[in-house]
């Protein structure tokens, strides 16, 4: 007796060859089983091609179960119209994959070229920013010397004699009689020490390759390194008194003595990012300004540091102490008045001579 069959004389394409008579999400229903069949056909492939197995299993079964190959004719459209439509998806898939990598692509070359675009600009404002600073620094050291060249052998403003017949060519050319020519002005005491400059806004300065700043415990200095530079290329020593800076296989950038002595066990050194390094030095006193990082660069004016109140009360019992009787003698210099050990000195020299009226102080001069 022969098996039931299933018959297949119903329509076997349809209405349009490429549309798929179930969607994905249905079909997919099926997987499970279809699934489990396809493992046990690859468990019984032995080395041959898998698929064509399948293939040859299923076609078997429509001849054995259906009558689907009554039709002969109908039954090859039908196969090659299957193929035809998941062979579409196929490729529709593959298109779309493709305009997608192509939209990354397109997009990646995008971000890329903008990526360049700043960093050119970036590079050019640091080239900018280094002649900049290079050129101050240049001319800084140009009015160092010339104000050098104004200092007598002790440091103190060299005075120039001219004679009576220079005084009066002085005298007529500037309209007033020698004898009305005044007298040379009192020191400003808002005027800068000669050869040095104003410190900037972290109380520090700059220099050739660097600007610093700096606190009375720490001094943080920001070198310039050419772009790209790795972790591995920096070449960074910490004496207590020297440091030598610079790139692997170039001349040093910076290979001179510290203003004053560090701790090196607290100094150390970060890349922050591939063009600036950045050095925290540890002050080995913490009672002074530094007037700069290292000896023969340009020098600040420490009269002119001025350290924020706010930060006061971060500070130890004995720093604060120190910090607010250095400010407050910067004020008094500032306004030609007494510093505070001068005051205790003549506060001192007061009580002494009002405890002896009978000796005669007029003719001393008190320093």
């Amino acid at each position: 007796v022969r098996s039931p069959t299933v018959s297949s004389r119903s329509t076997l394409l349809p209405a349009d060859p490429l549309t798929m008579p179930l969607d994905d999400s249905t079909a997919e229903r099926f997987d499970p089983m279809m699934l489990q069949m396809a493992q046990q056909v690859a468990a019984m492939a032995d080395g041959e091609n898998a698929i064509n197995l399948m293939l040859d299993l299923y076609f078997g079964f429509l001849r054995r179960k259906t009558d689907f190959f009554s039709s002969p004719g109908q039954c090859k459209e039908a196969v090659l119209s299957a193929y035809q439509r998941q062979a579409s998806i196929v490729e529709r898939e593959r298109k779309g994959k493709e305009q997608e990598a192509s939209k990354r692509a397109a997009k990646a070359a995008a971000t890329a070229a903008a990526a360049a675009e700043r960093e050119t600009a970036a590079a050019a404002a640091r080239d900018a920013e280094d002649g900049a600073r290079k050129s101050r620094v240049k001319q800084i050291e140009l009015d160092r010397q010339m104000a050098q060249q104004k200092l007598a052998a002790d440091g103190t403003p060299k005075i120039q004699e001219v004679t009576e017949d220079e005084a009066q060519e002085i005298g007529d050319a500037t309209g007033n009689d020698a004898a009305d020519i005044p007298e040379a002005e009192e020191e400003d005491g808002d005027a800068l020490t000669p050869g040095t400059i104003m410190p900037n806004t972290g109380n520090g300065g700059e220099a050739e390759h660097y600007t610093w700043t700096q606190t009375l415990k720490d001094v943080d200095v920001r070198i310039r390194v050419p772009a790209g530079t790795s972790a591995k290329q920096i070449s960074c020593v910490f004496k207590k008194g020297h440091l030598v800076f610079g790139v692997k296989g170039a001349t040093p950038m910076i290979d001179a003595d510290f203003y004053a002595e560090v701790q090196t066990e607290d100094c150390f050194w970060t890349l922050d990012d591939t063009t600036t390094v950045l050095l925290n030095l540890s002050k080995k006193s913490d009672m002074e300004w530094w007037s700069c990082v290292v000896r023969g660069d340009p020098e600040i004016d420490t009269k002119k540091v001025e350290p924020e109140n706010s930060k006061l009360s971060d500070l130890d019992g004995d720093t604060r102490s120190t910090v607010e009787k250095m400010m407050y003698d910067q004020r008094q210099k500032q306004m030609g008045l007494p510093t505070s050990e001068e005051q205790a000195k003549q506060d001192t020299m007061k009580k002494f001579m009002e405890a002896h009226p009978e000796m005669d102080f007029s003719n001393c001069k008190f320093t």
